[in-house]
């Protein structure tokens, strides 16, 4: 199983899975150009896709959906909500398919949706299971409930949003608005809450953690990464950056 970030963080989000000749992309934030660009990066193209999974319907993650669905038919998954979200008529596509709370299996992959604490119409984190190896995908939420922190202690890889550093957040230039929204139980996690997960996830399951979501101006990739490398007490487990305007990390299982 081959696992690609397109891109990650506020401007936009998409990732790819693929496994033999099935590809699935979640979230589509990348306007349609950039997301050409970054599919043919890895090798890859649009047409090719098997299934689009939306976490939710912020423009970050489904800018580029309309464009992509224009090119290739297909097959759209999100909660009823964000397809409602989207566009009122958006639940009548003959190929746009609610998830009602059952897992969906596309090629070698099984996809479940885990409700996460943001603040969108009907958010989820995904699991994705494929034969013995589960990924855990939550790049949006406040809080981490218990299924969600279950999910990561058994995952494979871990996609995790490392968003902000509470001090930067608190003490930057931001709006005391948005600075609340965002540190929040509907915003995005800390990289001391993202820490907090981490510290369970001694499994000896785990392989990789991805942080995601970074913000480039209330955090720092160092200090992302010194908060999740110290959580895991030096594990053999590898952490790996992601950033907005930049393809990877690439991983295989």
């Amino acid at each position: 199983m081959h696992l690609s970030i397109l891109a990650s963080g506020s401007q936009a989000n998409a990732l790819l899975l693929r496994e033999g000749s099935t590809r699935i992309l979640v979230d589509a934030g990348l306007g349609i150009r950039g997301l050409i660009f970054a599919l043919q990066e890895i090798g890859e193209r649009p047409q090719d896709i098997s299934a689009v999974f939306l976490t939710h319907e912020h423009n970050d993650h489904t800018r580029g959906l309309a464009s992509l669905l224009k090119r290739a038919p297909i097959p759209v998954y999100a909660t009823a909500g964000t397809l409602a979200a989207i566009s009122p008529g958006f639940m009548r596509m003959q190929k746009a398919f609610p998830m009602n709370g059952i897992a969906v299996d596309v090629g070698p992959f099984t996809v479940r949706a885990l409700p996460v604490s943001h603040d969108a119409a009907d958010p989820v984190a995904y699991q994705i299971h494929c034969g013995n190896d589960l990924v855990t995908i939550a790049t949006d939420t406040g809080e981490v409930s218990p299924d969600l922190h279950r999910a990561f202690a058994e995952s494979t890889i871990a996609v995790i949003e490392s968003n902000h550093d509470e001090h930067l957040l608190r003490t930057g230039p931001y709006p005391e608005h948005l600075k609340l929204r965002i540190a929040g139980s509907t915003g995005h996690l800390s990289n001391r809450q993202t820490a907090n997960v981490l510290r369970d996830c001694n499994t000896g399951k785990m392989k990789h953690v991805v942080l995601a979501h970074l913000s480039e101006e209330n955090n720092h990739p160092d200090l992302a990464r010194d908060s999740a490398r110290t959580a895991l007490d030096n594990l053999d487990i590898a952490v790996h950056l992601t950033a907005q305007k930049t393809v990877g990390p690439l991983l295989t299982v």
